[in-house]
């Protein structure tokens, strides 16, 4: 197949899967990083990186496989702002826990307060219904690792909760 013919595909791949996929990608990524210019900024990055491969996957697999990719971005960025933070203590801004998203729902404040991993957990075990293994998977870790994060995140969550509640 000629270098064009390989462009044109991956272009129509791309635009398929954009179309399909890019609202729940998008929501997934904002409810990881909790702004919506960076959240726009990690799925860009899924397709732009993804865009060469799309072409080749079978169409069941696209999806998951984005997901992925945004998961990547959104902890590429995180140790990024992470080892950003440690080598420029002066810029550290303090971390108030309001979330930049309008949640309508109080769980979901409360989710968005999670620490970075718990929170990623939660999102994809819940939100986007993925299995402890498929969780697992995409965040590249254990399965322990998940329910370990997942029961610290719901023990948080009930603290958190029962404490507003009687607030």
């Amino acid at each position: 197949m000629e270098e064009a013919d390989r462009q044109i595909k991956a272009q129509d791949a791309t635009r398929r899967a954009f179309d399909r996929h890019y609202e729940r990608l998008f929501r997934l990524a904002l409810l990881l990083t909790r702004d919506p210019y960076e959240a726009e900024d990690i799925v860009q990055d899924a397709f732009v990186r993804s865009s060469s491969r799309l072409a080749s996957l079978p169409e069941d697999e696209v999806g998951p496989y984005l997901r992925a990719a945004v998961v990547n971005g959104w902890r590429t960025r995180i140790t990024r702002l992470r080892t950003r933070a440690r080598r420029l203590p002066l810029l550290r801004t303090p971390d108030n826990g309001d979330p930049d998203l309008d949640a309508t729902h109080d769980l979901w404040n409360l989710v968005l307060s999670l620490p970075p991993r718990q929170r990623a957990t939660v999102v994809l075990r819940y939100y986007e219904d993925l299995s402890e293994q498929a969780t697992a998977d995409v965040l590249g870790c254990s399965v322990g690792t998940v329910k370990s994060q997942l029961s610290r995140a719901i023990e948080h969550l009930r603290r958190r909760y029962h404490d507003e509640d009687r607030g």
